[in-house]
């Protein structure tokens, strides 16, 4: 598995849902188990096969949360105030369409794009990734392409 970019935030948001995970959810779905068993016939108990399935969904996710910390690289923003980098903000002009957007750029575990907080494993992110204020640049997206520039760091 490659490395996994992250900032110090994205790695504890992580570590606190491996946490709840092991310690809340497992407990919650052995309960479950134990209640769907005392039911009786396991071969057409539906809480039964509910509870193996959220167990299978848990393991699995526990299972991808620490391979994730495993290869976790934790990253922070340069100190260059005309570089636009993690965890900087910044108004990013769409060329195309003359807009301007006011972007947050994050690792990929806190990227919410209704409030403009896109990952730097996006297309987008990617392109703005380090782009210095002033510079235009093409985004190479599946959608087409498009022309960004950096107006200002906020």
């Amino acid at each position: 598995m490659q490395d996994i970019i992250l900032t110090e935030s994205g790695k504890k948001k992580l570590e606190k849902e491996l946490e709840y995970l092991k310690t809340v959810k497992r407990v919650e779905i052995k309960a479950a188990l134990k209640s769907a068993r005392a039911q009786g016939d396991l071969s057409e108990n539906a809480d039964y096969s509910a509870a193996k399935e959220d167990q299978s969904l848990t393991e699995t996710r526990i299972q991808e949360l620490e391979e994730r910390l495993k290869n976790a690289v934790i990253i922070e923003s340069s100190k260059d105030e005309d570089v636009f980098d993690i965890n900087k903000t910044a108004e990013v002009k769409f060329c195309d369409v003359d807009e301007v957007e006011h972007i947050t750029l994050v690792s990929s575990v806190e990227s919410d794009v209704k409030k403009m907080k896109i990952s730097i494993d996006s297309p987008l992110g990617k392109t703005l990734f380090r782009m210095k204020v002033g510079q235009r640049s093409t985004v190479e997206s599946p959608d087409g392409n498009y022309d960004v520039e950096v107006e200002k760091i906020l």
